[in-house]
């Protein structure tokens, strides 16, 4: 007694049975594809199975021995209840699987991966699996690779049930076949008036029948002529073989339709199209291939050429971003390429009629373009136009539309066909140049004023009447700001017919309050309309006030903060300031500023200037006194002293003669301070001319003058290559002398090592890592010593004048030698400092310019 079926169980076998697949041999693609699942997940085992009522039946196995099995035996019931892809990576690692027979007995599966077969119906007709005795693991690639296999699997499940059609449907001729026969005379006359080539072909290319038609499409003069003969070589070579491939497919059963080129019997090519069924006889075996080939040579020709002549088109639209248009004018119907109507800023889906164009250009354009196309279509010329469009977003755009008309002989239009290309960037371009042309033209004029003059009145002038021309701004005034707030216009161009505010004083408590520390900051302001203008009321009503409906405002600011404002005023109407106005008013403002510092720079320097010439000659003064009014009462002084320390030396006490030594020293260290002070005074007021000095001479010039000093200390003193520089040779003689006599002074215990060298490139002297390297234009000099040394943070006071580090009984001296050097040194154009490290030694570094180099 058999089970009682349930309704889904039934149509899904009912389903299976419609395909008569069960019990039928093996098929070569059942069995690759199988070969290729197993092949993809490297599995030995791959099953196609279906699953009737008691068993599952396998249409093609690879690595198993047995062609079916019991149905509620293996795994692929699970399939069947998930109706999905079902993977066991190890079935003994699952508590329900590991007492099945499958598992626990042949063929002892370990891993399994089915994809159920699913009908188009839904139903499902059995599985895709793959099998191994050992653990296994797929990737998501071989998934997917299994079910697209099942897809197959069903496709040629599909094709056997056409191919079933096609049987049941011969079968039906079969029953037919008499009146067929008592009709073969009507049939053969319709076939031969046929205007296509009916043919039949045996398996093997073999021409059986062919109607007149096809006899002269392939040039035979006669069926007896090609009767029996292979139809292969009339083929042309390359699309033979897949004639041949479709004469086999039709002898499997199949159908088909093939296009191909053929060679005529008298040479002539023509193009075929073919539709091909299998012939049967009354017991469905196929007999022949039913044919039936229409020329489509001329098509063919016609498609090739359409093809090119498109294919070049839209590259050429493509590339160019044209797109193309037609319209007739006897129905006004126009049509768009998809990129014409992104052109006009329209969706490719949007309808376009005629109406929708004149709507989509600015109005002030409609009337010239359609007057255009009125002109060239009375002169029968090339249509061509540049006009404004404005898109759905409010954005105005510029299309150049260029077209041909087609007439009538009579000579009245039909149509009209062209393209058009959006200009939009290349207009900005053209502005932007243009704007950057005359921006860049009142910048350089500015700037070029600012450089060859400081006539403030001038450059101020001069930047508002051109600010004004190229934004065409109503006005255009430079605002001076006062630490009180308030301000003055002092400069202003102005349109006629607009208020002058040249010159007024303003103090406005609004603008004090809300506004100027803004511009303090750098900020700027483009308001485009100030009636809708997020501001306060009070600073609303002041620009009313001048009849100002939009302005820009950039800040003018020097060192010390800010100078005034820049500001531009639209009068007439609101307006959109554009970022390159407000970036020319910056630079501008900017400008204004740097000639306003150079101007104060300029002040400073004559007040310094002045202040100098006094200065010197209070020094002047100075070093008079000093050589005449100081030193010869302290000479005089000094020398009773020494008489007295000569003539009464151990003749008093012990003390009278240690006060006398006091005073002694005393005088001489302010004779030699005097000295020091005086020489200090004269390095910028009797310094000799600068003249092409050898360094090596003024070195050796300074050694000999401490010659008792070097000799005393036991001093090694060596040097590198020295240049030629223009200097003061009696100067530099004196820096050399102190930067040495300091490193003999400031000795260890050792005798003292004095390097001195000089470069001129980037790199650092003797290898040092300096903080400053030379420029191209200076010698960088170094004077190294391996003496005491110092911290850094000394590094800057010791070339303060009368600034020591030390105590004069340990290291005598006043302290102004350093001082002495770094005023000759800066007279010179350079630099100096040094670099040290308590018990390192130190390293004096200066520069000169390469004036000789120059020179040269």
């Amino acid at each position: 007694m058999h089970p009682v079926l349930s309704n889904s169980e039934a149509a899904r076998l009912e389903a299976l049975r419609q395909y008569q697949i069960l019990d039928t041999e093996p098929e070569e693609a059942y069995d690759n594809l199988a070969k290729l699942a197993a092949f993809i997940c490297g599995a030995p085992i791959a099953l196609v199975n279906f699953i009737d009522e008691n068993r599952q039946w396998f249409k093609a196995r690879l690595g198993l021995d047995v062609p079916e099995m019991p149905r509620n035996c293996g795994l692929s019931y699970l399939c069947q209840e998930r109706k999905d892809v079902v993977v066991i990576s190890d079935t003994l690692a699952v508590e329900d699987l590991v007492t099945n027979p499958v598992v626990i007995s042949y063929p002892f599966v370990r891993f399994y991966a089915g994809v159920p077969l699913i009908a188009p119906n839904g139903e499902m007709l059995g599985t895709l699996c793959v099998l191994d005795q050992v653990p296994r693991e797929l990737n998501q690639q071989q998934v997917e690779a299994l079910i697209a296999l099942s897809r197959q699997v069903i496709s040629q499940l599909e094709l056997r049930r056409n191919l079933v059609e096609v049987s049941r449907f011969a079968e039906e001729l079969k029953r037919t076949e008499k009146r067929l026969t008592d009709s073969e005379n009507l049939l053969r006359t319709i076939i031969d008036s046929e205007p296509e080539c009916v043919k039949l072909l045996a398996k093997d290319g073999t021409l059986l029948e062919m109607n007149p038609a096809g006899l002269a499409m392939i040039e035979a003069d006669s069926l007896n002529q090609v009767r029996g003969q292979c139809i292969h070589p009339i083929i042309a070579a390359e699309y033979r073989q897949a004639f041949i491939d479709l004469s086999e497919r039709v002898f499997q059963g199949e159908s088909g339709i093939l296009e191909f080129e053929i060679i005529g019997l008298k040479g002539t090519p023509r193009w075929m199209e073919t539709h091909a069924v299998p012939l049967r006889d009354s017991k469905q075996n196929i007999i022949a291939l039913l044919g039936v080939t229409r020329d489509i040579t001329e098509n063919k020709y016609i498609e090739a050429s359409l093809r090119e002549s498109e294919k070049h088109l839209n590259l050429a639209l493509q590339a160019a971003k044209l797109g193309s248009w037609q319209i007739d004018w006897k129905t006004s119907e126009l049509t768009l390429s998809n990129q014409c109507k992104v052109n006009f800023g329209l969706p490719v889906e949007t309808e376009f009629t005629y109406n929708t164009l004149l709507e989509c250009i600015h109005p002030d354009d409609r009337t010239y373009m359609q007057e255009s196309v009125k002109q060239a279509l009375a002169n029968h010329s090339d249509y061509e136009a540049e006009y404004r469009n404005i898109w759905p977003d409010g954005s105005v755009h510029w299309i150049l539309s260029r077209g041909v008309g087609i007439y009538e002989p009579d000579g009245n239009p039909t149509r009209m066909i062209g393209v058009t290309l959006d200009l939009t960037e290349r207009k900005r371009a053209e502005e932007e140049l243009k704007r950057q042309y005359l921006r860049s033209q009142l910048f350089s004029e500015i700037t070029l004023k600012i450089r060859e003059s400081l006539q403030l009145e001038e450059i101020l002038q001069t930047t508002v009447t051109e600010v004004q021309k190229l934004l065409q701004a109503d006005r255009v005034v430079i605002f001076r700001l006062w630490p009180d707030g308030s301000g003055t216009v002092v400069q202003e161009a102005v349109l006629p017919g607009w208020p002058v505010i040249l010159g007024q004083n303003i103090l406005d408590p609004c603008f004090q309050q809300g506004y100027v520390e803004r511009y303090r900051q750098g900020r700027v302001s483009a308001i485009t309309d100030v009636e809708k203008a997020d501001i306060r009321d009070c600073h609303r009503k002041f620009l009313q006030q001048h009849c100002v409906k939009a302005n820009l405002v950039v800040p003018i600011l020097i060192r010390e903060g800010i100078w005034g404002l820049l500001i531009a005023h639209q009068c007439t109407a609101p307006r959109q300031w554009h970022g390159s106005e407000l970036e020319l008013l910056q630079q501008l403002a900017n400008q204004i500023g740097i000639a306003l510092s150079q101007a104060q720079l300029l002040e400073q320097q004559t007040l310094q200037s002045q202040e100098l010439t006094r200065s010197n000659a209070e020094l002047e003064q100075f070093a008079y006194i000093a050589s005449h009014d100081l030193q010869e009462p302290l000479r005089m002084v000094t020398s009773y002293l020494q008489l007295l320390e000569r003539k009464y030396k151990n003749k008093l006490d012990a003390n009278a003669d240690e006060f006398i030594a006091y005073a002694v020293d005393g005088a001489l260290r302010m004779q030699t301070l005097i000295n020091d002070l005086l020489n200090y005074s004269r390095v910028s007021t009797r310094g000799e001319p600068f003249a092409l000095v050898n360094c090596t001479t003024v070195l050796a010039r300074a050694i000999a003058n401490l010659r008792v000093a070097i000799e005393e200390s036991r001093a090694v003193i060596t040097h590198g290559f020295l240049p030629e520089v223009m200097a003061d040779s009696i100067q530099l003689t004196q820096v050399f002398q102190n930067l040495i006599g300091n490193a003999i002074k400031f000795r260890r215990e050792e005798p003292p090592q004095i390097h001195i060298t000089a470069i001129r490139k980037t790199a650092n002297p003797d290898g040092e890592n300096s903080n400053l390297s030379p420029s191209e234009n200076e010698w960088l000099f170094s004077v190294r010593d391996n003496g005491i040394g110092l911290e850094t943070q000394y590094a800057e006071r010791i070339f303060v004048i009368f600034q020591r580090l030390h105590s004069r009984s340990k290291y005598p001296g006043t302290g102004i030698g350093l001082a002495i050097c770094k005023k000759i040194i800066e007279r010179h154009g350079g630099r100096i400092w040094m670099e040290s490290e308590p018990g390192q030694g130190s390293i004096f570094y200066f520069t000169i310019p390469d004036q000789a180099g120059k020179q040269s």
